[in-house]
């Protein structure tokens, strides 16, 4: 049976070229894996994340799989990777497998087959298509789509008129998604390992499964990547993800995340909706938009804030019952966070990593956590060309250079973004190759700090970043409001603080966070500013409070928290309605039903209760609305403390005849008739007053 174990879980991700290397060849391994699991285990993990273990040629390190039932002899084999699985599960540590299926190895089986023969089935595995001739005889690709790797996204078979798409690079041959038999063979990989023991997957790119037929040139002014339209969000990718579903992740207890190549927010919804059983999360790298041009680090901009918040919070605000978000600060193809974001590098690490995870991790949604970051380890010093081991990189580099950026230009551009700053060997100790292996050999350079930044020292510091998430995991672990309770951002507009509050029943948490390298005042919320918060930690150790406002020093992240007194509380709930053609619709939106608490400190001066609740409602849902009290409706809940409060409903007119226009551009509004509505309703106390107000409405409403 399928739960949602991962809500609660923190997942590690290994990227195994890197993590440990047990037999001294400079390659991590599965026998190194395995030897630090306890390592990782203490850490408070509760699954891992494996970066390809599969044979690959390594044209992308692993991205290009060679054969998909077959271990990578530079990791160990088949039977050190089933011992791999029990090794974590003696832990209660789950197994989560990266599969790379939107392309094979250009040295695949189906793909040498294909090539060899024309007219063998797996010819129509891949995508291929007849080149273009000009009037002077020259071979062109079939349109112009760009590969992300730059250059055409077309590769010529050699010696014949025919091309093969690569949306990658040329040793990355697209699958084509349309042959049910390909489906069925991909379909076959996932239940392979799911019986191996294998608890979920992440999929690389996998909303370029389906593409938009026939294939012609896309001919927009601005297009990045250019032919996405044709290969993005393609027009068959849910039917596609719903078969996976119900032919595999459905059937065992899995947890399924997408890595998504720049999808649009409609589809993104569907994919991780729970009513469209596609996928359970995907991960949004919105936040990297704040320091670099689509995300894109080699193209760093000035550090934005607003937009920093803006991709956090965005997963955040969605209804739970339904959406989950994921927490994500690094991962093998970003440059490591203490190093990005426009962070001050003159200011401790410490104080950099402890900032970055209390801002990020305390949001709602599932945390991962890349190998390193839990010791701060950072971006390699001024690298040259030749120690960079990512062919991405290089082909960034070269484009560049094409572009007439200069040398040194193009240099300082790829020692930001590279992806390698995130694959230098893990650093455990001071020794030779900071204890990722002992031998004079490794499979790429050791990060320059490598004596002053190891898991020894870390740990034996008094300033410890491992000891530091190990807290934050527990403390989060250990609250319901931490992990499941809303999210309310504040200070939107403030370009120096971020600040949220989690908040579920009787509890609220508030986190405040000064990303800028000076010392500032920050004026607690109005709203806010009435409730009595206690100092959970501070990763300066103290507090700076006054009554109104917090001095904060640079990048200081501290949390606060209320446990309200319930004779402070004032509760209502909200159900908004209108009459269509007869028909009685209501408003679902997760802020509007059930019941919700005023802190007393909400309560302006001189505003009764009545008229607070409209102007929450004004705030959080942009309308306004008249209030019938005169069939409130009071019945008794009681909260996980198992203490009893009343709580009043009343019924709640929009009065805007515009409210469909309006709701479109403010919040993702649902209007829904009284069926439908129970069924989005968890509480049967809240079924009951429906049902009892329903009945109040339709005599109020002259409707039989």
């Amino acid at each position: 049976m399928k739960t949602d174990w991962y809500k609660t879980s923190f997942i590690y991700q290994i990227y195994p070229f890197s993590f440990k290397d047990s037999n001294n060849d400079g390659v991590g391994d599965i026998e190194g894996i395995i030897s630090k699991l306890d390592y990782i285990k203490d850490l408070g993990i509760d699954a891992i994340w494996f970066s390809p273990l599969y044979d690959s040629p390594n044209h992308d390190y692993g991205y290009d799989i060679r054969d998909y039932k077959k271990i990578s002899p530079l990791f160990g084999t088949m039977d050190d990777f089933k011992r791999l699985i029990e090794e974590c599960h003696n832990r209660n540590i789950k197994v989560i497998m990266d599969m790379v299926i939107n392309h094979t190895s250009s040295e695949h089986k189906w793909f040498k087959e294909a090539i060899k023969n024309p007219k063998s089935k797996y010819r129509d595995y891949y995508i291929f298509r007849k080149g273009i001739r000009t009037r002077s005889g020259k071979l062109k690709p079939p349109t112009n789509y760009q590969s992300s790797f730059t250059g055409s996204a077309w590769e010529n078979v050699e010696g014949t008129d025919d091309f093969y798409l690569h949306i990658f690079n040329k040793y990355q041959p697209d699958l084509n998604f349309e042959n049910e038999e390909l489906r069925n063979e991909i379909t076959d990989i996932f239940n392979y390992y799911f019986e191996l023991g294998v608890d979920g997957f992440r999929l690389d790119v996998f909303n370029l499964y389906s593409k938009l037929y026939p294939f012609k040139n896309d001919n927009r002014i601005i297009a990045f990547p250019r032919g996405g339209k044709f290969f993005i969000d393609g027009p068959r990718i849910h039917e596609f993800l719903k078969e996976f579903n119900s032919k595999s992740f459905s059937k065992y207890d899995s947890f399924i995340v997408g890595e998504s190549y720049t999808p649009n927010e409609d589809d993104l919804l569907k994919y991780i909706d729970k009513r469209e059983n596609e996928l359970d999360a995907i991960f949004d790298f919105s936040i990297n938009k704040s320091d670099s041009l689509l995300g894109l680090k080699y193209l760093p901009k000035r550090f934005n804030l607003k937009q920093f918040k803006k991709g956090l919070f965005k997963g955040q605000t969605r209804d739970t019952n339904y959406y989950w978000n994921t927490l994500v600060l690094e991962n093998h193809d970003l440059p490591r966070s203490i190093s990005s974001f426009g962070l001050d590098q003159n200011v401790s690490r410490y104080i950099r990593s402890t900032f970055l995870s209390t801002i990020v991790f305390l949001g709602l949604g599932t945390v991962f956590i890349y190998q390193g970051e839990e010791i701060g380890m950072t971006n390699m010093d001024k690298t040259p060309l030749n120690e960079f081991k990512d062919p991405t990189t290089h082909m960034v580099y070269n484009l560049m250079r094409k572009l007439h950026f200069s040398n040194k230009k193009a240099l300082k551009l790829i020692n930001i973004g590279a992806r390698d700053h995130a694959r230098t060997p893990m650093s455990f100790n001071d020794k030779a190759n900071a204890g990722f292996n002992e031998s004079h050999i490794t499979w790429m350079k050791v990060c320059d700090n490598y004596k002053e930044v190891n898991v020894e020292k870390d740990l034996s510091s008094n300033k410890s970043i491992y000891r530091f998430y190990q807290y934050l995991i527990n403390l989060k672990k250990n609250s319901q409001t931490l992990t499941f309770g809303l999210t309310k951002e504040y200070s939107h507009s403030n370009n120096k603080v971020i600040a949220y509050t989690r908040s579920k029943d009787n509890e609220t948490y508030l986190i405040i966070g000064n990303f800028s390298n000076k010392r500032i005042k920050y004026h607690i919320p109005k709203k806010l500013r009435d409730i009595n918060f206690e100092l959970v930690f501070d990763n300066y150790d103290k507090i700076n409070k006054s009554d109104n406002y917090l001095i904060l020093d640079k990048y200081e992240a501290l949390v606060l928290m209320d446990k309200k007194d319930i004779k402070k509380e004032y509760s209502y709930g909200a159900l908004l309605y209108k009459v269509d053609n007869g028909k009685i619709l209501y408003l679902i939106e997760h802020m509007t039903l059930g019941h919700t608490s005023i802190p007393k400190g909400h309560i302006e001066e001189n505003e009764t209760i009545l008229e607070c609740v409209k102007r929450e409602i004004k705030e959080e849902l942009n309308l306004d609305i008249e209030v019938d009290m005169t069939r409130s409706h009071k019945i008794t809940y009681s909260p996980s403390d198992g203490i009893i409060k009343d709580v009043v409903f009343y019924t709640a007119k929009p009065t805007s005849d515009n409210i469909i226009t309006q709701k479109e551009e403010v919040l993702d509004y649902e209007w829904v008739e009284l069926d439908e509505c129970l069924k989005k309703i968890t509480h049967d106390s809240d079924k009951e007053v429906i049902m009892d107000l329903s009945k109040y409405i339709m005599e109020k409403e002259n409707i039989v």
